[in-house]
């Protein structure tokens, strides 16, 4: 078996649709990483990416896995589970495209099959790389305050030609659920969500209210049948409202420096300002892949492992399940 912790990785790209041509593009691109060559079922397609970046196009899986110490999964998510496990039982570590799998059970087998291989599982949860997003977590952590709410908007258009497999809850609001998971850092307490098809067979729109047990709520508008793009995450806490967007790539902030006193007859909030947080221009799919790089090279724990992967799923099977009950409150110990 090769060194999957060398210096020198080699990277194999399987599936080079929409988001696999970039994990070519970004690691032929990358000095200590060499791209091992690209799989698609698509030979025209494979042939296109492979020329672009002067690599071996295989038409053959295993020949690929052979030449590779670890492997980038852009594949349609139908597949996620039949070709997560080939790459892991191989010994492979593997960045999965978001989602880990087409549901929470499939999921979990692959985290399971990662811990008794001993390899990394990362999933591609492109939004934690995110500037804006990295700012915000890096502001609320200089100064910890309770969570009050967290209201995440993600809205953009109709594309049948990508996720075309995947409803709105797992191409789109899994995003933001795994953000607040993280920024609420609390077990959830309960769901209630509704959603319904516009353009497709599948959920198309959905909107969800999560409760946390830490008393924390969270807010998702989620939709690809909007004729206008929105990526927004707001959280607010008792002294500050931070609103990061991720596609003009900044963060406001304000911020009250005097709260309300009851005790002092002071009941009003008062000095507050507002400003612009400087958030870096930075591609995040970049970021992403240099951060399994090092948990390749490093054997350190990845920001999105397989495990925190797999809360972002169960949490959107509760969503499902609430939508499927005409928003009924669900809790995760329900009987699904």
């Amino acid at each position: 078996m090769t060194d999957k912790n060398r210096a020198n990785l080699r990277i194999g790209v399987i599936g080079v649709g929409t988001m696999g041509q970039h994990h070519a593009r970004i690691v032929s691109q990358t000095s200590r990483i060499t791209l091992a060559g690209i799989y698609d079922p698509d030979p025209a397609r494979a042939a296109e990416i492979s020329s672009r970046h002067g690599c071996v196009c295989f038409t053959d899986l295993n020949d690929l896995l052979k030449e590779s110490d670890a492997v980038c999964i852009a594949a349609p998510t139908v597949t996620h589970l039949e070709l997560g496990t080939v790459c892991l039982e191989h010994g492979l570590h593997v960045l999965m495209e978001k989602p880990l799998a087409h549901d929470a059970a499939s999921a979990s087998q692959l985290v399971e099959i990662a811990r008794k291989a001993d390899v990394i599982l990362m999933v591609g949860h492109v939004e934690r790389y995110n500037p804006a997003v990295i700012a915000m977590m890096s502001t609320l952590a200089e100064a910890r305050e309770e969570i009050i709410s967290i209201d995440c908007r993600r809205l953009a258009p109709f594309d049948g030609t990508r996720c075309i497999d995947a409803d709105v809850l797992f191409d789109l609001m899994i995003h933001d659920v795994d953000l607040a998971l993280e920024i609420a850092d609390s077990p959830i307490e309960s769901i209630t969500a509704s959603g319904r098809p516009v353009f497709s067979d599948k959920t198309d729109v959905a909107n969800a209210r999560m409760l946390f047990r830490n008393g924390a709520t969270a807010a998702f508008w989620t939709g690809k049948c909007s004729p206008k793009k929105v990526r927004t995450i707001t959280v607010t806490t008792p002294r500050r409202y931070l609103v990061a967007d991720t596609i003009a790539n900044t963060l406001h902030m304000h911020v009250a420096d005097r709260l309300p006193a009851m005790e002092s007859g002071i009941c009003l909030m008062g000095d507050i300002r507002s400003e612009e947080i400087s958030v870096p221009r930075l591609e995040p799919l970049r970021s992403e892949l240099e951060d399994f790089f090092n948990a390749v090279q490093c054997s350190s724990c990845p920001v999105v492992h397989g495990e925190r992967a797999l809360w972002a799923m169960q949490a959107l099977d509760l969503v499902a399940l609430s939508i499927s009950r005409s928003g009924e409150l669900v809790k995760p110990d329900a009987d699904t």
